[in-house]
């Protein structure tokens, strides 16, 4: 079934905007282009209840401010056929159809920025994609879609992408204009393998609030939760440097500082982390969002990178393995009948494999 329909204002879609498309607009999406929308004119392509909702749907930032833009909304790739800039911000395992979708419809110099998880993405979409200019890109804050129709921000975080060189250069900076005529800086880097290798590391809280079932501020109040995610730093970091890669700071302080933080008593560890993150009570990890609706995880772009990275350089990973384990056994229960708050592990059980894991190793 292929839906289109537009919100807001015709005026918006006047000669001289830059034109970007979203393909695979969910939450992260879906929030970008509607924030996107004031001042540039934007299509998501997204999923039929996007399309049906379309006269309905707002962003809501970090403040509580809602942003109600024009955008267009389809479930149609061909409409983005005109577009200056792609975001693809679909799931890891859904990149290599994504590309060939769009191999068939981008014109050659549109720019396509990977707004996704994971390291992979950008290489993926650059081998569907050799005609266009591929830059990979991360979002490092948290969006939840509320009742189908808002996109909120839900945890603070910057928005990084690789500066590219030649013929995309210049609509990437475009780009950057956007996002920060809108509100949200957009930082151009040379080292985004790196900033991406630190990202990763702390999206294995991903892993950590899909296992236990709590909620990112749940997660990060609970010590055990927090150790379990340290754990998982500690070692996924020490499998990044030896894989090659030297982990980037993307917060205020580097992964491991942050994961020493972690284990700190509950009073200390709150005292000391409110300057470095907000989240909304309602944040859900992308990952938890997705056992709750029954979808299969991004787990294997998580802590099934470490793992993976691990295996290659000949070192074994314990912690994410578990965490892996722990996850993708929730999502085959999760496929037979919704998951219920016994079926997750505490943050203790959690825990305790790990460590128990990791004596075995």
């Amino acid at each position: 079934m292929l839906v289109s329909s537009s919100v807001g204002s015709p005026r918006a879609h006047r000669s001289g905007r830059l034109k970007i498309g979203v393909y695979g607009a969910g939450a992260i999406g879906g929030y970008l282009g509607l924030r996107l929308g004031a001042r540039a004119e934007v299509t998501l392509v997204g999923r039929p209840w996007l399309a049906n909702r379309a006269a309905e749907l707002c962003a809501v930032d970090l403040e509580g401010q809602r942003h109600e833009n024009p955008v267009r909304v389809t479930t149609d790739a061909a409409e983005l056929a005109q577009v200056d800039v792609c975001l693809v911000t679909v799931k890891g395992r859904d990149t290599a159809e994504a590309g060939s979708a769009l191999a068939r419809v981008l014109r050659p110099s549109a720019l396509v920025v990977s707004f996704q998880n994971g390291l992979r993405n950008a290489e993926r979409l650059r081998a569907a994609l050799p005609a266009q200019v591929v830059a990979p890109g991360m979002v490092t804050f948290n969006v939840v879609v509320e009742s189908e129709r808002c996109f909120r921000q839900t945890t603070s975080g910057p928005l990084c992408a690789g500066r590219v060189l030649g013929s995309g250069l210049g609509t990437l900076e475009r780009l950057e204009a956007v996002f920060g005529g809108v509100g949200l800086p957009l930082t151009l880097s040379s080292d985004i393998g790196n900033l991406q290798a630190g990202k990763l590391l702390l999206n294995l809280n991903n892993g950590i609030c899909a296992a236990t079932g709590l909620s990112i501020q749940a997660s990060l109040l609970s010590r055990p939760a927090r150790r379990a995610f340290s754990a998982c730093i500690l070692e996924g970091h020490e499998v990044l440097v030896r894989s090659g890669r030297r982990p980037a700071r993307v917060m205020a302080l580097p992964p491991t500082a942050i994961a020493r933080l972690l284990t700190l008593p509950d009073a200390v560890f709150v005292r000391a982390a409110r300057p470095l993150f907000t989240a909304h009570p309602s944040a859900k990890s992308s990952t938890l969002q997705d056992l709750e609706r029954g979808r299969v995880t991004e787990i294997d772009e998580l802590s099934g990178e470490i793992v993976r990275l691990a295996d290659e350089a000949g070192l074994s990973a314990p912690a994410n393995t578990e965490v892996c384990r722990a996850v993708t056994a929730l999502t085959r229960r999760a496929a037979r009948a919704p998951l219920t708050p016994e079926d997750y592990l505490t943050p203790e059980a959690l825990l305790e494999r790990i460590q128990r894991q990791r004596h075995r190793e």
